[in-house]
């Protein structure tokens, strides 16, 4: 199942995945805070075979330990969430460890997989400088893949030009009125009510610094609030597999962005962005969202399941700092208020990303929009053409 930004995949994946025996389904993903958004685990966790890079045989001999053997075995319907994020290698040696692990020679050693995701938004990520290949360039997908559905329908924005914009951006196009009217948004006031703009970065490493110099600059003392978690061995897994962290550094002023879902008839809703405007009696932060809303806080409970099938959770404050926030993050997102500098965009899909996390045009601000960043992979457009031709 493919489709542009804001189409509504998540939603229909939540509806087969309800819809499927929960005893034999496994639902990842291929990031962990994508696993968390949809109850699952990561893929990586689910294959047991790391990250692929050794041999066939020893990915086999992995993946032959008790607790991996009892996934594989037990496993009638695999979903993959975010699948433009796996990587050729990694999908072809699990195509075969599950035929060998099944000892059934049926493709995927006759498991159903339902794939979901976009392949022109993030592809996968490169290691020392040597490009991945996508999944569906490999012979287990053509083994595998025999339906494809594309969603086409955009729900997330309802501007008619916005939406035009973001599909022509998509496929890596770009033309002059459009060109005129993304840079010109650099002029747009997107701040209300004390609440600032989130700046989508390419990078982890100037988020944490944009959050943490921001912070310092606020008055007093920061308030920490330290996540209560089920296995506090497992706490850096918790951090990189559920949109909270184990520490949270609060103060009056600081810009924060929710993390879940409380009341969505409130607007109180994954990515609504927020200011801290005091601290309750109990200590617990009151936030003030772009809905008019204002909020006291508490703790909230995120689960994943982490190797061999063990249910892990997090009880935590359902926000983080968002002066910044990385495209990567922000991925299956929809942002409030938001700009960004598209100077250093190095993925193809990156530009796109980010552009397509806003609401509308005035919810947007560009630094230093040009054409040069908008960038389409070339493989994925002739796949994506194919498809579209395969089905008429």
């Amino acid at each position: 199942m493919i489709g542009s930004a804001g189409t509504g995949k998540s939603f229909l994946l939540k509806r087969i995945v309800g819809m499927l025996p929960p005893d034999t389904t496994f639902v990842t993903a291929s990031t962990g805070i994508a696993a968390c958004h949809i109850g699952g685990t990561t893929l990586h966790s689910f294959a047991g075979i790391g990250n692929g890079n050794l041999p066939l045989n020893e990915c086999i001999n992995m993946a032959r330990r008790k607790s991996v053997v009892h996934h594989w075995k037990t496993c009638k319907h695999l979903i993959i969430d975010e699948i433009s994020m796996v990587d050729g290698e990694f999908f072809e040696k699990m195509e075969a460890v599950a035929r060998n692990i099944l000892g059934n020679d049926k493709p995927f050693g006759g498991i159903q997989l339902i794939l979901c995701g976009d392949f022109l938004q993030l592809p996968p990520v490169s290691t020392k400088g040597a490009k991945k290949s996508f999944c569906f360039q490999t012979s287990a997908w053509d083994k595998c893949i025999n339906t494809n559905i594309e969603l086409l329908q955009v729900k997330r924005q309802n501007d008619p030009l916005f939406i035009e914009i973001l599909q022509n951006i998509r496929i890596g196009r770009c033309n002059p009125d459009h060109e005129k009217v993304l840079a010109e948004t650099v002029n747009n006031n997107v701040e209300r009510e004390g609440i600032k703009a989130t700046r989508l970065c390419t990078h982890k490493d100037d988020v944490e610094h944009i959050n943490s110099v921001q912070l310092k600059k606020l008055p007093g003392d920061s308030r920490i609030f330290s996540s209560v978690d089920s296995d506090p061995y497992l706490s850096d897994t918790l951090d990189n597999s559920t949109p909270v962290l184990g520490k949270l550094h609060l103060k009056v002023g600081a810009q924060v962005m929710l993390m879940k879902n409380l009341d969505v008839s409130q607007g109180l809703v994954n990515g609504a962005r927020g200011v801290v405007t005091g601290f309750s009696g109990t200590g617990l932060p009151i936030v003030k969202f772009t809905s008019g809303m204002v909020k006291e806080l508490s703790h909230e409970k995120w689960s994943i399941k982490a190797r061999g099938g063990l249910l892990v959770t997090r009880r935590q404050i359902p926000l983080k700092l968002a002066w910044a926030f990385s495209i990567h993050k922000s991925q299956g997102m929809t942002l409030d208020c938001v700009e960004m500098s598209l100077s250093k965009v190095f993925e193809a899909g990156q530009a796109y990303v980010a552009l397509s996390r806003a609401r509308n045009l005035k919810s947007l601000r560009i630094l230093d929009f040009n054409t040069g960043c908008i960038k389409a992979h070339p493989d994925v457009q002739r796949f994506y053409y194919q498809l579209r031709k395969d089905s008429l």
